[in-house]
């Protein structure tokens, strides 16, 4: 799943991650409620327009909904989160890829975040800050597992962060 090149000689990948499949309704929600409204509403809308059928009006919002999935899998199947002995990154986009990387000795703070939805399918996010930011560098968002991933990231910066031992 991770292009070879991206890694160092001697880098080991813990773990890779995708954002657990709840990624695509959560990105699509806004877009799935606005088309089954046009649904909901094409008899009324056929009335208030003398331009539109109700079957066009339900065709757009079938083609509104479907086309935000479309986009909402493109954008799941594109994203990788990983976890290697140096470092992690966050690979993401579609046309143009954002790969984000930092090495585990930069990074100050992780947190652990739990929306209301993602708290409702067991998901939760995870936000990394690094040296020389005020703030949040990157995140891995819609992860199943949270706590666990945490802990392990946890264990992977501390064990970075130590002086060699034995020199």
């Amino acid at each position: 799943m991770l292009p070879v090149h991206l890694l160092d000689g001697d880098e080991i990948v813990i773990f890779t991650v995708k954002p657990s499949l709840w990624f695509i309704l959560f990105r699509s929600f806004r877009w799935l409620l606005f088309g089954g409204a046009m649904i909901g509403l094409a008899p009324w809308l056929e009335r208030a327009s003398s331009l539109l059928e109700a079957r066009v009006i339900v065709q757009i919002g079938i083609v509104v909904a479907g086309g935000r999935v479309g986009f909402a899998v493109l954008q799941w199947v594109s994203r990788l989160y990983v976890l290697t002995n140096r470092r992690i990154m966050r690979l993401r986009g579609i046309l143009n890829v954002d790969l984000f990387e930092c090495r585990l000795t930069k990074i100050q703070n992780t947190h652990l975040r739990f929306a209301w939805y993602e708290r409702i399918t067991g998901l939760g996010s995870i936000f990394f800050a690094t040296a020389g930011t005020g703030g949040v560098e990157a995140s891995w968002i819609n992860i199943d597992h949270p706590l666990e991933l945490h802990e392990r990231i946890r264990s992977a910066i501390h064990r970075a962060q130590q002086p060699p031992q034995g020199l």
